[in-house]
């Protein structure tokens, strides 16, 4: 069976050889200056000498007389692969490293990446960044470092079945803070295991499955609420009644309350998915999802966001929650004047979608921007002026 390797990263790499090497990349990360998509993707990046000297230690090491053994000692997360694929790989394996959102994370990867290829003889070894994962602002690592992550290796094992993949979690390298997570969704998953090696030990431990699982009942009965504060920041008002929470019963007696984290913002208190919260949804999977179509207008226009990230991020979420009945629900509103069609409204954010409930499919009419306190820039006209041009998929 093929296998799927999921490993985070840090940067050890760049201590196995010396103070020199060490020194620079602690340099390199203290740049603000880093472009860090185009050293996950690219040829030339910032960087590249750093890069070009570290892989070629590397290629040395392998070129010893036990080269598995020199290779172990080179970084953690390469010492956990060689126990992992026992020396050698095939090529319809998988090798997928989550890098930390940092320069010298990222510069890592990209090198134990190249390497592993090429080392391992597998055709698929990708670096992946993960948006938040630092240690700079512990705010940043909770509200979307942890969240990116789990929503990364999701998506990494949704493309590797089980059954069709073993799958494998190594955590040996990068932050610590990150193991409980993955030992988690290790211990959820199936044909899912964590395998963890101890810095330049030889003794692989090994955790498969166990029968350990959500009450799913509460997760359901808690899904407007997960996918509301999976979304954005919700208020504690929101989140009662998303809970169905009536005024004598604490949030803190809701079995749900364990997915929520607490975030004081601006002197107000908002609630957010935690990590927890967002495996929790994963694994109760895409409930009553209504397949979303975007018109002719609604396409040109999202199409056209290429050069406004922020638009283009915000109208991505809204297509991204509308699918959901319960959010469909509590997200309407209808439009002052008076169009045809009610408005989904996501929060604090001057981005709108005008849209049609078909009952089987939701027909997004035109998106649309606050101009001022009632008015938006875009109003849709009679609905059989839209069709299902196009339909979303994600993204």
């Amino acid at each position: 069976m093929a296998i799927c390797v999921i490993s985070t990263v840090g940067t050890s790499v760049f201590g196995r050889f010396g103070d020199a090497l060490r020194n620079e990349a602690a340099a390199f990360r203290r740049r603000t200056d880093v472009d860090l998509e185009r050293i996950r993707r690219s040829t030339q990046f910032d960087g590249q000498e750093l890069y070009t000297r570290t892989l070629n230690l590397l290629h040395a090491e392998a070129q010893s007389d036990q080269p598995e053994v020199r290779i172990g000692d080179a970084s953690a997360e390469l010492n956990g692969l060689v126990h992992i694929l026992d020396g050698k790989g095939n090529r319809s394996d998988q090798l997928h490293f989550l890098a930390s959102d940092t320069p010298d994370g990222v510069l890592a990867a990209r090198v134990v990446a190249d390497f592993a290829r090429e080392f391992f003889s597998i055709e698929t070894s990708k670096v992946h960044v993960i948006s938040g994962l630092q240690v700079d602002d512990g705010r940043r690592f909770q509200q979307d470092g942890v969240r990116n992550l789990i929503g990364v290796i999701y998506d990494i094992l949704k493309g590797a079945p089980a059954g069709t993949y073993r799958r494998v979690l190594n955590p040996t390298g990068g932050f610590k803070g990150v193991v409980p997570y993955l030992t988690l969704i290790g211990m959820i998953e199936s044909d899912t295991e964590i395998s963890y090696i101890y810095e330049r030990s030889t003794e692989m431990i090994r955790l498969g499955r166990v029968p350990l699982d959500f009450n799913y009942e509460v997760v359901r009965s808690a899904y407007p609420a997960l996918r509301a504060a999976e979304a954005e920041l919700v208020s504690e008002p929101e989140l009662r009644e998303l809970l169905d929470l009536d005024e004598h019963t604490q949030l803190t007696g809701h079995p749900a309350w364990a997915f929520f984290d607490q975030i004081i913002e601006d002197d107000a208190v908002w609630f957010l998915l935690n990590g927890l919260g967002v495996i929790a949804l994963k694994n109760v999977g895409e409930l009553d999802r209504t397949p979303v179509y975007l018109s002719r207008q609604a396409a040109k226009r999202y199409d056209e966001t290429s050069k406004d990230p922020d638009d283009r991020r915000a109208f991505a979420k809204i297509l991204n929650a509308i699918h959901d009945p319960g959010l469909r629900e509590s997200n309407h509103h209808l439009y002052p004047n008076k169009a045809e069609a009610p408005v989904y409204k996501l929060g604090r954010q001057a981005q709108r979608a005008f849209y049609w409930d078909y009952g089987d499919y939701v027909l997004l009419l035109e998106f649309a921007k606050h101009i001022n306190e009632t008015d938006y820039d875009v109003v849709p006209g009679q609905l059989k002026e839209y069709d299902r041009f196009r339909l979303w998929e994600g993204k």
